[in-house]
This record gives structure tokens, sequence and C-alpha cells, in this order.
């Protein structure tokens, strides 16, 4: 654990101590009508921010004159700003090293007025960085699931979804709370300046166990990258040097460093995207964009790709890489 996650470790429980768990339920109503709306969701996740999408299109169809603001991290904030939503943007390590930034935030929230905040943060679990925030907005009304502690916390909460449940659906109940809410629908990413390209691509990360095997990785590319046009996706430091080494190994082009604007970009333009349960999956599935997933976690009626001709193969030592490349290579119509 790193020593900037461990201070934020530190930094939550000091917080839960001072505050002894002891926030009044009450407060205001349910607005039926809220003129400002904060949506929280503050981790430094790309896939979270995607799954979080339907859930911020159906505020903007239920209350089509509200302002919608999104609280999240600066690191991946892009996403959503490049859909056309408003983001306050949370830089969580500079507020460490500078505890003024953190008191700023909160004085930029509460002139903003909000009828409504809604604690995104963890639907089948209590965020504690999610209720300080939904609590320092300064909204009358503060909205989460029912899990675990959160009752204590919120003026208003909607029963915590089944596990059996799309995460994008469950992140998009908490509308649920008001009369009217639209139906549920997978989450919708837009590219503007998109190149169709006659090519798939392959991503080489993912965050913990959820990556690849290095040796499986290598024999699904040798499989494939005769047979189709291959690109390489990569996001972190050590990504970038696994897909350097298969670039100097077999015929694939190697993507740059990529802004998350651009990444949105190249993947809609692809036939087929290959890859470990990541952002960069969520994101392909949003765009529409056919996904071969690689779960190792047996999680997937949580997490996987809903675009129409998605496959998802699963084993826990990472699917088997023949078998893969077959599906990648009949999707393709290579057969």
């Amino acid at each position: 654990m790193s020593l900037l996650k461990s201070i934020e470790q530190w930094g939550r429980m000091r917080a839960a101590a001072s505050m002894h768990m002891n926030v009044p339920q009450g407060g205001g109503s349910l607005p039926m009508q809220p003129s400002r709306i904060l949506v929280i969701r503050t981790d430094n996740r790309l896939g979270n921010l995607v799954l979080m999408e339907p859930l911020l299109r159906s505020l903007k169809i239920r209350f089509p004159m509200a302002e919608l603001d999104i609280l999240a991290s600066d690191v991946f904030s892009e996403l959503i700003e490049y859909q056309g939503y408003n983001v306050i943007h949370v830089d969580k390590k500079g507020q460490i090293r500078n505890p003024g930034k953190f008191c700023d935030l909160i004085g930029k929230l509460r002139s903003r007025s909000y009828d409504a905040a809604i604690d995104a943060a963890h639907p089948h679990s209590f965020s504690l960085s999610g209720a300080v925030g939904a609590l320092l907005s300064g909204a009358d009304c503060r909205i989460s699931t029912d899990a675990g502690d959160s009752p204590r916390w919120y003026t208003h909460t909607v029963p915590e979804p089944s596990m059996n449940w799309h995460e994008s659906r469950a992140l998009h109940s908490l509308g649920a709370a008001w009369d009217g809410w639209p139906e549920w629908s997978p989450p919708e990413l837009h590219a503007v300046h998109t190149v169709k390209r006659n090519a798939a691509g392959i991503h080489v990360g993912a965050s913990g166990n959820k990556g690849y095997p290095i040796e499986y990785l290598e024999e699904l590319v040798d499989r494939i990258c005769r047979r189709v046009i291959l690109e390489i996706y990569w996001g972190s430091r050590a990504e970038r040097e696994t897909a350097e080494y298969l670039g100097n190994r077999y015929p694939v082009a190697v993507m740059p460093e990529l802004s998350i604007t651009g990444l949105i970009e190249k993947i809609a333009g692809l036939r087929l995207f290959i890859t470990p349960d990541n952002g960069p999956m969520h994101i392909a599935s949003a765009l529409s964009v056919p996904v071969t997933a690689l779960f190792r976690i047996d999680n997937m009626e949580r997490f996987a790709p809903l675009s129409e001709g998605s496959l998802i193969l699963y084993n826990e030592d990472g699917p088997d890489p023949d078998s893969a490349a077959e599906a990648v290579l009949e999707a393709l119509g290579c057969y």
C-alpha cells in the first residue's frame, strides 16, 4: 500500500471517529423538481465512471431543467467531461499535501446550493468518503442505498440492489428515490472524431489479479496477429513495457500514450476489442464495440460488457489462449 493511500485511509478513520457516526437522518424532504443535483464518485477507477453513465443520463431525462454536477477524481474525469457533463474535480494527492485545497473544495460545493446529493460510490457497501462528500456538499437531501451504515448518514435511501444486477443497473437504481424514474439501459458513450478501421484491439493490462498472464497474452497475440490488423493498447508504465515487448516480436501496432478522449476515439473505430476486465473494456462496450472479455474473477454478472456481439471467457488462471484466439477469429469472420 502506498504512503499516500495509507494517509488517506488514516484520515478517513479519524473523520469517522470524530463524527462518531452520529449524523442525523432527518433533513430536507425529497425535492420533486431539484434545480441543482450533485453526483459523487471520487475513486480513481475509469470503469466506474462508465458504469455510472446510465444514472447520469436518466437524471438529465427525469430533470431536464436541473443543473447536474459530478464530483469526481481528476485522474479520469475527462471521460465524463467529454460526454458533456460538468465535473467538479477532486485532487486527492493535492489535498493531502495542502489541506487548504480541501477547504476550497467544500466552499465551492456549498456555494452551489445543491437540492440533492447522490452518493454513487458503492451500491453494496458503505463508503465513508462518499458519505462525507454528500454531507459536506450542504445538500438537504442526501441519497444512497441502504447498505451497511448508510441509513445513519443519508436523508433518503433506496434498497440495496441485488448482487446479480449489472453494476450499471445497481448505480442507476439510486434514482428510484423519485417517482417516474426512467428504466435502466446499458452505458452509452459517444465519440466525435472517429475513423473506422479494419482492425482489432487488445489491451494488455488490468488491476490486481484481473490481469491476463503474459505467457497467455503472447500466445493469443501470436495466434491472431497474422490474420487481422492488431492494435496493442496500454495504460500504465508496466503495461507499456509489455506492449513494446509484443511490438518487438510480432507484426502489431503499439498505440502511443493516449488521453482518455484519445482512447475513446481509437476504441470506437475498432471492429473488436480483446481485453481483461478493466476500464477500457467498459469504454468499448459503451461505444457498442464488440468485446472479447478475458475474466479471471467470477463476477461477470455485475461487470460483463453489454455491447452486442460481446463474448465472455472465464478461467481463474486466465482463459485458454487457444480458445480465446478461436473465438476472436470467428467473431472477425476469419474462418
